[in-house]
């Protein structure tokens, strides 16, 4: 037995499904078990269904003790996940590359049960890799870029997640496989050193995870000029459908000419045996992925994917909208412009660093027992917490391209042909969001009413009066309300409302403020403390922390 000889049920720790072949509905995905084993090809209704994730919940639990209820916090970064446009777009490309790399691989078909086990290692090895029988697939791969933090990794997972990742086929239409486990996706981290061997070993320990074979045991000593064309050949033999090569950025780390060798042997996999690649990284990524690799992927028609991050848009407000949801504060506060605008300006629009301070806040009121979060609180966490990346974020919010530049990992370098792929994309966001919304249960109409109205009512517009004009200002303007000052609209309407109303009820149209203003007396309320601090030219920040209401950062580390 060969070490491409694979038994059947001898797996390690791998988890398989048994091959249930379903016609793919299209002429060119039939005939081929590789594709008619793989799910449904998905809308985006369901890939919506299939992508959010939401945290338990309970409003019960914010009567539970402070030590539980921050446990319940920490939910939010391990179950929260909110599909964007962004996600359906990626979940897409990787649907098409998946089924487009298969295409040209059949394993029932003569050559490629007899040539892909036994001839291609002897093709490889000798570097001749015109003898072999795949036809070379439309799709080369693409590569995911973006800043750090934007979800490029954990989003990619996910899309990943839905499929199978192991199939174990037996018999395709009365006739054995050649090839009886098909590995749909293989997800593995570029070493941190560049190392081509690192690489090979780490992917040939994974296979073996999956299906149990022996490859690193009888390969672990070898150099890497012998476990490139392994690696190839194992990828071929259990019909890998998709390598995903995370943090590519550590090429750069690479010494002498590895970042070339091992793009160019990415390119050799889609070459010989049809394996899409997508490689995925930050900024810093961006000159490794010129060269062979970068006209590979032009050809294939794929287009790689640029995470930017957020603009302060309606995906930023709905993804905001998503979270807020999960309060375990003693009081819940809601979702209003300022909130919004306080966690783009402390994030950037990164989500990763939104979701982080989101759950950083709970935890800073829960501890000082403060009842809600407030925007004031929000900045103070941000101030003392993202301590580290601050100057990246000072360079974001800074617009500067020579602050950015400092900065690799968030440095954007747009190109033309990138401008116009964001317009064409936006143009898509606006449908996307609305399948979104319709999936999850979100009214754009009543969610704008409540929100209007309650902007009236805290002006001083009668309860009565600030719904009514809520409503009929939202439907006269339900189409263009992203163009529209919609409080000035409400507040205009409400003031003719209001005038065409009988004197004698004039004075339940404008509520009359008469609540004096409280003097804050206790010595231990915060403003006493600050206003006495500032007696003695002490700023607010000293004034709380001797009072004890500020802790020192140690005590976080200990």
């Amino acid at each position: 037995m060969s070490e491409f000889d694979v038994p059947l049920f001898h797996f390690s720790r791998g988890e398989f499904v048994e091959a249930d072949y379903q016609d793919p509905l299209l002429e060119d995905y039939r005939g081929n078990p590789l594709l008619e084993a793989l799910p449904a090809i998905w809308d985006d209704k369901t890939v919506v269904n299939k992508l959010a994730s939401k945290p338990i919940f309970q409003v019960s639990e914010r009567d539970l003790p402070v030590h539980l209820r921050l446990h319940c916090v920490q939910r939010i970064s391990r179950d929260f996940f909110r599909p964007l446009s962004r996600h359906l777009e990626l979940q897409s490309s990787i649907s098409r590359l998946i089924r487009d790399g298969y295409v040209g691989r059949n394993p029932i078909t003569p050559n490629y049960a007899f040539r892909a086990r036994k001839d291609a290692y002897e093709l490889i090895m000798q570097g001749n890799t015109s003898g072999y029988p795949v036809n070379t697939p439309t799709s080369a791969g693409f590569a995911l870029v973006g800043i750090s933090g934007i979800g490029k990794s954990s989003s990619l997972l996910r899309i990943l997640q839905m499929y199978p990742q192991v199939i174990l086929h037996r018999k395709y239409q009365g006739q054995d496989m050649p090839a009886p486990y098909q590995i749909v996706w293989l997800k593995m981290d570029c070493p941190h050193d560049g190392s081509i061997r690192g690489l090979c070993l780490n992917f040939l320990l994974a296979v073996d995870s999956l299906v149990g074979t022996k490859y690193y045991k009888k390969n672990a000593t070898k150099n890497p000029d012998e476990l490139l064309p392994l690696m190839a050949q194992a990828a071929a033999v259990h019909c890998l459908g998709v390598l995903v090569i995370d943090e590519i950025q550590n090429l750069q780390e690479a010494k002498d000419d590895r970042a070339a060798q091992m793009l160019n042997f990415f390119v050799q996999l889609v070459n010989t045996i049809g394996l899409p690649v997508i490689l995925v990284g930050t900024y810093k990524a961006l000159p490794a992925l010129n060269g062979e690799f970068r006209n590979a992927r032009r050809n294939s028609g794929q287009g790689d994917a640029t995470w930017h991050h957020f603009k302060k848009d309606d995906e930023w407000t709905w993804l905001l909208q998503g979270l807020w949801k999960y309060q375990w504060t003693n009081n819940k506060v809601d979702l209003d412009q300022t909130f919004i605008d306080v966690m783009y300006d402390e994030s950037q629009g990164i989500s990763d660093i939104a979701v982080k301070l989101f759950m950083l806040t709970q935890w800073r009121a829960l501890d000082k027992e403060i009842d809600h979060i407030t925007p004031e609180l929000i900045r103070s966490v941000a101030k003392d917490r993202l301590t580290l990346i601050r100057p990246a974020l000072e360079a974001l919010r800074s617009g500067k391209k020579k602050q950015i530049q400092k900065f690799a990992d968030i440095y954007d370098s747009v190109s033309i042909d990138d401008y116009l792929d964001r317009i064409e994309a936006e143009q898509r966001q606006a449908e996307r969001l609305e399948v979104i919304r319709t999936e999850l249960g979100y009214d754009v109409t009543e969610q704008t009413v409540t929100e209007l109205s309650a902007w009236l009512i805290d002006v001083g517009v009668d309860q009565g009066i600030a719904l009514k004009s809520a409503q009929e200002v939202t439907k006269a303007h339900l189409h263009e309300l992203d163009h529209v000052d919609l409080h000035k609209e409400a507040l205009k309407h409400a003031l003719a409302i209001q005038k065409k109303k009988p004197k004698s009820d004039k004075s339940s149209g404008l509520r009359q403020r008469r609540n004096p203003k409280i003097v804050p007396s206790e010595p231990t309320d915060l403003r006493v403390i600050v206003s006495q601090g500032k007696k003695k030219k002490m700023t607010a920040y000293e004034s709380l922390k001797i009072a004890g209401y500020i802790k020192d950062p140690l005590e976080f580390l200990s």
